[in-house]
């Protein structure tokens, strides 16, 4: 069996749309800092788009979370993703109150 490759990380924050990732790869984990209503898309796709619905499910959706109801920014949430989920591309969309950190490969 051939070695994997590292595990990589990317933060979102600034109510931002990022493509973390364009060609196929894993999603390990994720953590949230949520902010008070913030909410956090995942797709599996590099094609989310400018302007996306984050209360939305596409057939590349990976998962919706929030909206978050903490008054404090301090306390982060973690998913982690067993084995991993693999995606064809990797877009995470974020509100301006919430920050995401993004661990996959």
């Amino acid at each position: 069996m051939a070695d994997r490759g590292r595990a990589s990380w990317t933060f979102i924050s600034a109510g931002s749309n990022t493509t973390v990732k364009r060609t196929p790869g894993t999603l390990y984990a994720l953590q949230v800092t949520p902010g008070n209503g913030g909410l956090v898309r995942v797709e599996g796709s590099a094609n989310l788009g400018a302007t996306p619905n984050l209360n939305t499910v596409s057939g590349d959706t990976i998962g919706l979370y929030g909206p978050f109801a903490m008054t404090s920014n301090t306390i982060p949430d973690t998913y982690t993703f067993g084995p991993g989920i693999g995606f064809e591309g990797l877009s995470i969309a974020a509100t301006s109150n919430t920050r995401v950190l993004a661990v996959y490969e």
